[in-house]
């Protein structure tokens, strides 16, 4: 067993020093044509404290070298043979009778691999230690095949947020807690709740369905009340469908807090403007991995914010059916920094570099292309490689060059509304115009028309006149 466990930690161990050694990455990545890039890049840390945006580089609060488990109160994980084998998990109801929400979840022994199997084996051997550090716990949850199962995350999720099991908090009061949120929020979550429905079973009856969202409404609806601060995003529903479908209600409660309090609190600010500028960290790191990339990107004038949606949801947005792989890559971000998606996102990135090459070269083709990800991504590559670009390239090496490609962001931008504006003033001058060479035509039509009728009275009078004399005559 102890053999299993260093080589499980050889191929999954996290390092979020600072420094780290350049390794050779698996993706469609560039080592040629350097002279693309405009400048020279810089592989070690920044040491330039002065920067604003450094300073606000979310890192992972409590150190790997922490203990994992308080007053030596060591969690038990069950063995193989005692996981369900109805091939179902009801963490979200509490209840067997409403276990078809979560048909098709994993927790069945026959539906495990051999290297799952192994994987539990290796996390049973290794929580029984009283001195295993947060480190060896997050690398449990990062390394190949995640924790594998949703019984095991019940357990260990709360640990990897560091939650006390007597914070457990009893759901009475939650029918009414909607009151306690401004009413114009309350309104977004129910619409963006009912929009859910992809996180549950097709099969779920509509009582069942009722039931699922009334539980997510009140779980987000609790975590913002008791944080004031922290402001309701479209996305923040499939994270937490995704740990309420895991956790069931009453420990959703602690684990959503822990998880916004951790890692999504950037998102919940007034306004997306510190996202905007990280989501730039993907260009700072193709620039390093995959220049030709990146220059095609900027070429067609796109933004890094096609990764926008997978950054706030964790990809639960994008994989909400696709369970067992939305369950693993939550293992791997709460195990992780708070930027380790943005990583995850180069390398996808760049994983598809033909796929985006041969797309059409415009804005809006590149970015359908880039919005719409895979079914059949080599995650747990891919995965592997976000680890060791985040060793390589760590956020406060590169947090110079993200302000740098933000400041080009908002120039572009300046320039498109002074573009846009100029082009609405030309319309409306081109409107008046218009107005102005039309008004004549409508006196003159009328003076025309006047001058006949003058005419046509002087000429009738004119004839009458002539003929009244000769009768005279």
């Amino acid at each position: 067993m102890s053999e299993v466990m260093e080589t499980e930690e050889d191929e999954i161990s996290v390092d979020t020093s600072a420094a780290g050694t350049p390794t050779k990455m698996a993706v469609s990545i560039e080592k040629h044509n350097l002279k693309v890039k405009r400048r020279n890049v810089n592989e070690t840390v920044n040491d330039d404290k002065d920067s604003d945006f450094e300073s606000n580089v979310p890192l992972l609060r409590t150190s790997d070298s922490s203990r994992a488990w308080h007053d030596n109160n060591i969690p038990r994980i069950p063995d193989i043979a005692d996981f369900s084998s109805s091939g179902k998990q009801n963490g979200v109801l509490n209840s067997d009778n409403d276990s078809s929400l979560l048909e098709g979840d994993f927790g069945s022994t026959e539906t495990l691999t051999s290297r799952e199997r192994m994987k539990i084996s290796v996390i049973r051997g290794s929580i029984v230690k009283p001195n295993l550090t947060l480190g060896e716990l997050r690398l449990l949850g990062c390394s190949s095949e995640g924790l594998v199962n949703d019984e095991i995350r019940r357990v260990l999720w709360p640990k990897l947020l560091q939650l006390s099991e007597e914070n457990v908090l009893s759901t009475n009061g939650l029918e009414t807690i909607h009151n306690c949120i401004p009413n114009e929020v309350y309104q977004q979550i129910l619409k963006d709740v009912a929009r859910s429905g992809s996180h549950i079973s097709q099969n779920a009856t509509q009582q069942e369905t009722d039931r699922f969202h009334k539980q997510l409404t009140q779980l987000m609806c609790w975590v913002l009340h008791r944080h004031s601060t922290l402001n309701y995003y479209q996305g923040y529903n499939d994270i937490a469908a995704t740990v309420l479908l895991v956790m069931g209600l009453e420990k959703a409660l602690n684990v959503l807090e822990g998880i916004s309090l951790e890692f999504l609190e950037r998102f919940m600010e007034r306004t997306m403007e510190k996202v905007n500028q990280e989501l730039f960290y993907i260009f700072a790191l193709l620039e390093r991995v995959h220049p030709t990339l990146l220059e095609h990107l900027e070429n067609v004038e796109l933004f890094p914010h096609f990764a926008l949606a997978e950054y706030t949801t964790w990809y639960a947005h994008k994989y909400a059916e696709n369970r067992k792989l939305l369950h693993r890559l939550f293992d791997y971000f709460l195990g992780s920094p708070p930027l380790m998606p943005l990583y995850l996102s180069t390398v996808i990135v760049a994983h598809r570099a033909t796929e985006i090459f041969n797309t059409t070269p415009d804005m809006g083709h590149t970015h359908k292309v880039l919005c719409t990800l895979p079914d059949d991504l080599p995650f747990e590559t891919l995965l592997d490689e976000a680890k060791k670009l985040y060793r390589q390239y760590p956020p406060e090496s590169i947090s110079n060059d993200v302000t740098e490609y933000d400041q080009k962001r908002k120039c572009k931008e300046q320039e498109w509304k002074t573009k846009a504006e100029a082009s609405r003033q030309e319309r409306e001058r081109q409107r008046k115009l218009r107005i102005v060479q039309s008004t004549p035509r409508i006196p003159y039509r009328i003076r025309s028309y006047k001058t006949i009728t003058v005419v046509t009275i002087l000429a009738l009078g004119l004839y009458a006149f002539l003929k009244s004399s000769s009768g005279l005559n």
